[in-house]
């Protein structure tokens, strides 16, 4: 079992997606499988349902697996072996039963890691890459809004 502490929150930077999509994603990039652990639906899993207007609102807020916890993610440069992803798809708004589940998600972590902190994958910018918002979300009030 492997020694987990920090919680990473992410955003999809798509208006629909789902853990299968975001699995063939990261796959067409080379890697192993999805990258984080936890995926956030909103109520559009695919192009189609968002093109068409056509929201699954049955499907808003639905917590997916992503990785198995145990297995290390591949979401934040430097820091995933002792952290769990976390994805909320979505670009720049975000639905109410999104953070409804993620604050029920959250608290079921907490319950099995009670010192786990929560940040945003912004707090640990990659200098190969340009600077991130993600998860275009300001943290300190997450944090304060999550307990």
């Amino acid at each position: 079992m492997r020694e987990i502490n920090e919680i990473i929150l992410h955003y999809s930077f798509s208006d629909f997606g789902n853990a299968a999509l975001i699995d063939s994603w990261h796959r067409e990039r080379g890697w192993s499988g999805i990258g984080y652990h936890y995926v956030l639906l909103n109520p559009y899993p695919d192009a189609e349902s968002f093109c068409l207007h056509r929201p699954q609102f049955w499907l808003d807020g639905v917590v997916e697996i992503g990785r198995p916890l145990h297995v290390v993610g591949a979401h934040t440069f430097g820091r995933n072996t002792n952290s769990i992803g976390i994805c909320v798809i979505g670009k720049e708004l975000f639905t109410y039963q999104q953070f409804q589940s993620l604050a029920t998600l959250i608290s079921d972590i907490r319950a099995d890691y009670p010192d786990i902190k929560l940040y945003g994958h912004y707090e640990f910018q990659d200098l190969k890459r340009p600077i991130q918002s993600c998860p275009n979300l300001d943290m300190d009030w997450v944090r304060e809004i999550l307990g």
